[in-house]
């Protein structure tokens, strides 16, 4: 025994091992980092962000101040004239040197005028070039298609400064660029003043700005956090060491006498928990001595629960064939309690040797209450059916009896049909219960709906309608309780009448244990092992004639 206690205690220190992957203080201090990692990346992201922004607005200010200035200052009934003459004059080189200024004084990376075609355009102006002869009345393609249709756009309507393109050159890199029209003396849009600005420079400023940023906070944020987390060390980390020992020290010396004493004194809900912890070893000293005696009444319980499951199988027909002799009929039933004992029951027996009663009931709520009422219902039901008195008669007797000293206010619902056997003719009560099931010889099963009268026990004096139907050779009833149509799956669903129905007529030519075998298996594998949640009871009567 000492060898088992030793062994199960090994175990246990082994998993506790392979639990702490990390300490708690590791994770504190990765914690810690990494919040500190996501502060000081997402304050350097909004910084370099926020310049990118700015930046990006200047050289969009940038490129259209040279763009609309220098466009003012350009002639354009001149410029249509150099596109046909390609012959520079005076007013060309004054233009010329200004564009030079300005590029040299921005810092742009091309300056130039053209006259936008379809498909290609003309130079005009190109600062870039040394001698205007090798620009003026050149033709060109279009880099791209994104230059082309914003060019084309400036051409015929006014786009707003914040268009300003941006595009990646395969020799210069990311460029961004400004397009502005020039006008001629009649207000006609007729060549274009277009402006690169480079890019390049500015993507190395947003990192060397994200850098400064990034590592700035790192010295900022550092030092409060390293005193943070000395903090939390001294005051949550090391008392939480010293619980966690003490637990394990608790759980291992329980049954040695061993006492814990709070000495932790943190002032907070450390020192409190540490409180606890010293009152549960009292109070689990209490609870091994009273756990033995709990075990022993619980096996108790559960050997008189298992008597009662007995005592409660017993009172109901369960030897099959039930009446070997008789060939006039096939009777099969059966009940599956959802708890130890149930509160469904089904009863037959024969009132003279030409009548068989039927019974199928279900007692309102579950448990040992339940199953006393379903006996004693189920008493009653017998002894008023054999005295001879009629279905509805003998439900009524039944209902004014089980009202007296009904304190817990069970009631029951009753499906009674008494059968004669040489003609095949009936008489059947249904008290608030179950829809029966008929299938005429050679057809398919099918629900018999009609009004029902009030379940039994509700009230006093009430009359219970009966029913008169007639059998005829190969006829069959199936009866059920409610646990079978409300049979749940794992989704929720519910089992229903139409998968009972399908069940039934798979073989509706079956004797009646192998149709309520086929009903219980569709049920088991509708419900797919979930749990039952009420009592499943079913008979299945195959009346075969005289």
């Amino acid at each position: 025994m000492k060898k088992e206690k030793n062994s199960k205690e090994n175990k246990t220190k082994k998993k506790r091992k392979r639990l702490i992957k990390l300490s708690l203080a590791t994770k504190i201090f990765l914690g810690l980092i990494g919040l500190s990692m996501l502060l000081v990346i997402s304050i350097s992201l909004f910084v370099s962000a926020n310049y990118s922004k700015r930046t990006n607005e200047k050289y969009q200010y940038i490129g259209y101040s040279i763009t609309r200035t220098t466009a003012s200052m350009i002639n354009g009934d001149k410029v249509l004239n150099y596109g046909e003459t390609k012959e520079p004059d005076d007013y060309y080189y004054k233009i010329l040197t200004y564009m030079r200024k300005t590029k040299q004084n921005f810092g742009v990376k091309y300056l130039y005028v053209i006259i936008p075609r379809d498909d290609y355009f003309i130079y005009i102006w190109d600062v870039s070039e040394t001698d205007p002869k090798n620009v003026i009345g050149v033709t060109a393609p279009y880099g791209n298609v994104m230059g082309q249709d914003y060019t084309k756009r400036v051409m015929t309507e006014d786009v707003p400064p914040e268009e300003i393109i941006k595009y990646k050159d395969i020799s210069d890199g990311e460029l961004a660029s400004a397009v502005s029209p020039v006008y001629d003396s009649n207000g006609n849009r007729v060549a274009a003043v277009c402006c690169d600005i480079d890019q390049n420079d500015y993507y190395i400023e947003a990192i060397d700005m994200f850098l400064r940023i990034f590592f700035a906070s790192i010295l900022i944020m550092g030092l409060p956090m390293l005193f943070y987390y000395l903090n939390i060390s001294k005051n949550f980390i090391f008392p939480v060491k010293v619980l966690t020992k003490a637990t394990s020290d608790l759980v291992e010396n329980i049954d040695k006498g061993a006492a814990y004493v709070s000495n932790i004194h943190t002032g907070d809900e450390i020192e409190a928990l540490s409180e606890s912890f010293e009152k549960m070893d009292e109070e689990l000293k209490e609870y091994i001595s009273l756990n033995e005696e709990i075990t022993a009444e619980k096996k108790r319980i559960e050997a008189e629960l298992d008597m009662a499951s007995s005592i409660q199988a017993s009172q109901l027909p369960n030897i099959f064939p039930a009446f070997p002799e008789r060939t006039e009929f096939d009777i099969y039933a059966t009940m599956t309690p959802a708890k130890e004992v149930g509160g469904d029951f089904y009863d037959f027996f024969m009132i003279d040797k030409d009548h068989i009663a039927l019974v199928m009931a279900d007692v309102s709520g579950k448990g040992v209450p339940a199953a006393l009422f379903m006996m004693i219902s189920k008493i009653l039901i017998k002894t008023h059916v054999q005295n001879g008195e009629s279905p509805g008669e003998a439900i009524a007797n039944v209902n004014n009896q089980l009202l007296e000293n009904n304190e817990e206010e069970f009631f029951v619902t009753v499906w009674l049909a008494v059968i004669n056997l040489k003609t095949g003719k009936g008489v059947s009560v249904n008290a608030g219960h179950e829809h029966p099931v008929m299938r005429r010889a050679g057809g398919e099963y099918e629900l018999h709906k009609y009004r029902h009268s009030p379940v039994v026990a509700a009230m006093e004096d009430i009359p219970f309608k009966e029913r008169e139907f007639e059998l005829h050779p190969g006829d069959s009833i199936f009866v059920y309780t409610d646990g079978v149509a409300e049979a749940t799956s794992p989704d929720l669903e519910l089992y229903g009448t139409d998968r009972l129905l399908e069940a039934l007529n798979k073989n509706p030519e079956a004797e009646s244990k192998e149709i309520l075998e086929s009903v219980k298996n569709s049920i088991d594998e509708f419900v797919s092992g979930a749990e039952q949640f009420d009592d499943i009871t079913m008979l299945s009567f195959v009346y075969k004639g005289v």
